[in-house]
């Protein structure tokens, strides 16, 4: 099939290759015989990204993998580029039509007119489709490390799940009992854990503990018992000192209920935009199962942290495959009947 153009170009930061970014290189492809890729670095990253994003060295793997699966290799030049306009300015990029989305017109715009300036032929704007996620919203890389979605645009957390209590499954239970991740004896290591993330603790025990080591986990789940049984009377013995924010959620045992979904969100929200320093949800019935919600609203590289009876504490790093596990296994939850 002819193109419509000999060559044309686009940019991205093209962090955790998603089903957005496939579709709008596809449609650059399906404009131009050739298509030069600005690839940003990490520097130009850096310098306008708060959140953290992938090294170029990983984003540009992605990027030529889905190249190399397309068989677009031979049609396909990849630049790093340091700022907005790249290549653009040079009469030997030969480029005859810039491929951008609707947030990053803008870009494209401020290109023609320092083109412009120069002497330099305008290049066509072409705008390629939104690709959009479950819920309807613009599928983003932020969205993916805020831990909303997956890369296909797939929610972690089913809208229903908001709406109906679900019941544990009795085959799942020596299935959750089984560590979730690292498991940690000498809770003093949990320093050396990741010392640069932010800490989710599930549990009384662990909690005291880390509150006794001055970690300053962010948010802390209680329910005032261990191991089912009544222990604790106050948040004073778990060693608060009554400067955090307090939330109570009912949740009964061997349940997740819509209130402890919205709940952990709600909190996990406060926190990742500063709103609130530290906050402890007090669960109102037991909190075993919590670290399921946990995991599936937490940002990527967050670390949760919950008891393992009789042998210490488990750390479990909030990754796109941790959220994974977590999605599947409270799928297999049942809703109680109306």
């Amino acid at each position: 099939m002819r193109k419509q153009f000999k060559i044309v170009a686009c940019g991205g930061t093209f962090d955790h290759f998603h089903k957005g970014h496939k579709e709008f290189l596809r449609f650059a492809f399906s404009k131009g015989k050739k298509v030069v890729i600005g690839l940003t670095s990490d520097g130009f990253v850096q310098r306008v990204e708060k959140e953290r994003t992938e090294s170029y060295s990983i984003r540009s793997a992605f990027l030529d993998r889905f190249l190399r699966a397309e068989g677009l290799t031979d049609r396909a030049e990849i630049v790093q580029i340091q700022d907005v306009v790249g290549p653009t300015l040079s009469k030997k990029l030969g480029a005859e039509a810039l491929i951008v989305s609707k947030e990053t017109v803008r870009g494209a715009r401020l290109i023609n007119r320092k083109r412009k300036a120069k002497g330099l032929s305008l290049l066509r704007i072409l705008i390629a489709p939104s690709v959009l996620a479950e819920d309807g919203r613009l599928i983003s890389s932020l969205r993916i490390r805020q831990g909303e979605i997956n890369r296909n645009g797939r929610l972690y957390i089913k809208p229903d799940w908001f709406s109906k209590t679900l019941i544990l499954p009795s085959k799942l239970r020596k299935v959750l009992q089984k560590p979730f991740g690292r498991l940690i004896k000498d809770m003093r290591q949990v320093r050396d854990f990741r010392s640069n993330a932010l800490v989710i603790t599930v549990g009384d025990i662990t909690t005291r503990e880390f509150n006794r080591l001055g970690i300053k986990q962010r948010i802390c789940i209680v329910d005032f018992k261990v191991s089912r049984k009544k222990r604790f009377k106050s948040l004073t013995e778990l060693g608060f000192k009554g400067e955090e924010k307090v939330f109570k959620v009912k949740n009964p045992s061997g349940s997740l209920t819509p209130q402890l979904f919205k709940a952990v969100q709600k909190t996990i929200q406060l926190v990742n935009t500063q709103q609130q320093a530290r906050i402890v949800l007090r669960v109102e019935g037991e909190e075993d199962l919590t670290v399921l919600p946990c995991l599936l609203s937490a940002p990527l590289d967050w670390t949760i942290f919950y008891g393992q009876p009789n042998e210490g504490a488990v750390g479990v790093e909030v990754t796109e495959e941790s959220k994974e596990k977590a999605f599947r296994l409270v799928g297999k939850f049942f809703p109680r009947p109306a």
